[in-house]
């Protein structure tokens, strides 16, 4: 399990980690960055996360938490550093240590030294392949390409392309001269084992390097120069680099992307590149054709609107499709830049500039309106068939829009391309919201609102708003966890988010001075995220009835509970009946009786 402080090997101990969140003001923080107002018991302002016109962005000093309404960020004071600064977790622990007078050890784990290893490899072989482009007597075709591309040398350096060249040895020779042993080229896919030993991996390629999100080189993409197949060759997946959990250029687009609160998806290294080079700098590229959900929720943490522009061949509307169902599924608002004449954006761009660029972006069509497009050029809707076929396809889209104006516009919008009346839509979309489970519910969805991230898909209505209502409860007034532990035990909650946050809190309860605000140094980000939510919502009543509706929800559970087992029971005498078992019949039924006594 990855956490923000496993993350880093214990680089820091919990009880400075802890002392340091006891010292510190989130309200003094946050104020630095965000104009605030106080409402009640709270302080409200603009999110810096994301653009709006309505205060959303909510800072509570009793919880020492913040929470955008809005976009659905939230956490302590390090998460936000993390967010707003773009620090690793250490780093915001150290920023806030230097400011209420804390001493942080300086230490420094073995896996932060191999990981820190594995980088500086990585940052010699783009040195290596950047003085190969810049200077070496066999990259002229390579700078003759880049140039008839209309790469400048400013976007070159921005970017840091380089060259590698076609001899089988240059970067592995370079980098054992470094003292790198073939081992470690093999582990970061730098060089691989041949016959005749080890050979480099990238050879008469230009080279794009890929960064993580904090802008360290973590892997590499090269262009082949002649006939080589395949046309561009990535790292493979390695220690630092995982292709379906990065978005090249973020680094560079994230800036922008908060700004302007949209991102733009693209294809390719030289899709990204041009729209940055022409001004559209909130591009990221997917690295291929499938769009991940890792990737839209890394996408997720600076920008809720996305564009996505991919090739306008078969495999790029394919890819497009894919992309904007994952993105809605995660909350995404998303749309399509339809790039005419079989263009790719690096081409469109060359051609029409950024003022056709910006037209095709204001004609982007939504979701519904280009996945009807493609079904009718696909399959066609003339016909009864193909229209039930086109509703089938898009009916887990409208129940995915988070609100019944936007589900009564995609009525419209489907009835007008499909040629039937906006009661006749409506109709099949009751029925197929009768007759399926939501499958597009993501409970973990950053960039829905809190309730929308509470949500569960489960059947049990009656045990989510149980779990959900007691875990807030016991969150925003600590003494009540021991009474819960007594009466319940150590697993309460079939919600397996809500079991590890309570398995956090049990694990450091005995901790003097320890808050519910803490367990966020110790979640996922996903957790986290559930966590921030609960404790945003308002807790009504205080004193004697807050004890009772402690009492009341610890009852409900118990009940819950006790139904749960009745039911199990049911299950299993069934079984043995169908299996001929009377024995076990009997046994189950005794089992049943004597819990039909348990008040």
């Amino acid at each position: 399990m990855v956490t923000p402080n496993s993350l880093y090997g214990g680089l820091i101990p919990e009880t400075l980690v802890e002392e340091v969140f006891s010292r510190t003001d989130i309200l003094d923080v946050i104020s630095e960055h965000v104009r605030l107002e106080k409402r009640g018991r709270n302080y409200v302002g603009l999110c810096p996360f994301h653009q709006e016109k309505t205060p959303s962005f909510t800072v509570t000093p009793a919880r020492q938490m913040f929470y955008c309404f809005g976009c659905g960020v939230g956490g302590n004071v390090f998460r936000f550093l993390m967010l707003k600064e773009n620090l690793s977790f250490p780093e915001s622990v150290r920023f806030l240590a230097g400011r209420v007078g804390v001493d942080i050890p300086v230490t420094v784990s073995p896996r932060e030294e191999k990981y820190e290893r594995y980088y500086r490899i990585n940052e010699w072989a783009r040195d290596f392949f950047r003085r190969r482009l810049e200077a070496g007597a066999d990259a002229g075709r390579a700078r003759s390409y880049l140039e008839k591309r209309g790469i400048t040398p400013e976007i070159r350096d921005q970017f840091q392309l380089g060259f590698a060249p076609s001899e089988w040895q240059a970067l592995t020779g370079f980098l054992e001269h470094k003292g790198c042993t073939p081992r470690e080229l093999v582990e970061l896919g730098l060089a691989a084992r041949g016959d005749r030993g080890y050979y480099d991996r990238f050879r008469n390629r230009i080279i794009f390097p890929v960064w993580n999100a904090s802008g360290r080189v973590i892997g590499f993409g090269g262009r082949a120069l002649d006939d080589s197949q395949p046309k561009y060759l990535n790292s493979p997946e390695t220690p630092v680099f995982h292709k379906g959990q990065v978005l090249y250029a973020l680094h560079l687009a994230r800036p922008a992307m908060r700004d302007e609160g949209r991102a733009v998806i693209v294809e390719g290294y030289l899709d990204a590149i041009a729209a940055h080079q022409f001004g559209i700098r909130n591009a990221v590229a997917s690295l291929g054709t499938s769009l991940t959900r890792e990737q839209g929720r890394l996408l997720m943490r600076y920008a809720m609107e996305v564009l996505i522009a991919y090739d306008a061949d078969a495999a790029g509307v394919a890819a497009a499709i894919r992309g904007l169902d994952l993105l809605q599924e995660l909350g995404c608002r998303v749309r399509v830049i339809s790039v005419p004449d079989g263009k790719d954006p690096d081409d469109f761009l060359r051609e029409e500039g950024v003022e056709g660029w910006v037209r095709l972006t204001q004609s982007a069509t939504s979701l519904l309106e280009y996945k009807l497009v493609q079904i009718g050029a696909r399959t066609g809707t003339a016909t009864a068939a193909g229209k039930l076929a086109a509703l089938r396809e898009i009916m887990p889209n409208l129940r995915a829009l988070s609100s019944e104006v936007e589900r009564e516009e995609g009525f419209q919008i489907a009835a007008r391309a499909l040629g039937l009346t906006w009661e006749t839509i409506r109709s099949e979309y009751v029925r197929f919201a009768a007759n399926t489970q939501v499958k597009w519910a993501n409970s973990d969805n950053i960039a829905k609102n809190m309730h929308n991230i509470l949500k569960l898909t489960k059947p049990s209505q009656v045990r989510e708003k149980t779990e959900t209502g007691l875990l807030r409860l016991v969150l925003q007034n600590p003494p009540f966890l021991e009474t819960v532990k007594q009466e319940l035990g150590e697993y309460v909650f079939r919600d397996a988010r809500y079991q590890r946050i309570y398995d956090a809190w049990l694990r450091r309860r005995d901790r003097p001075g320890f808050e519910p605000a803490l367990l966020a140094n110790y979640l996922e980000d996903d957790d986290q995220q559930v966590l921030t939510a609960l404790m945003g919502l308002e807790t009504p009543g205080e004193g004697e009835n807050l004890r009772a509706e402690l009492s009341a929800y610890i009852k409900a559970v118990k009940r819950l509970d006790h139904k749960e087992q009745l039911r199990e029971l049911l299950n299993d005498v069934a079984a043995a009946e169908k299996a001929g078992d009377r024995d076990r019949v009997n046994r189950l039924m005794r089992k049943i009786q004597e819990l039909s006594k348990t008040p």
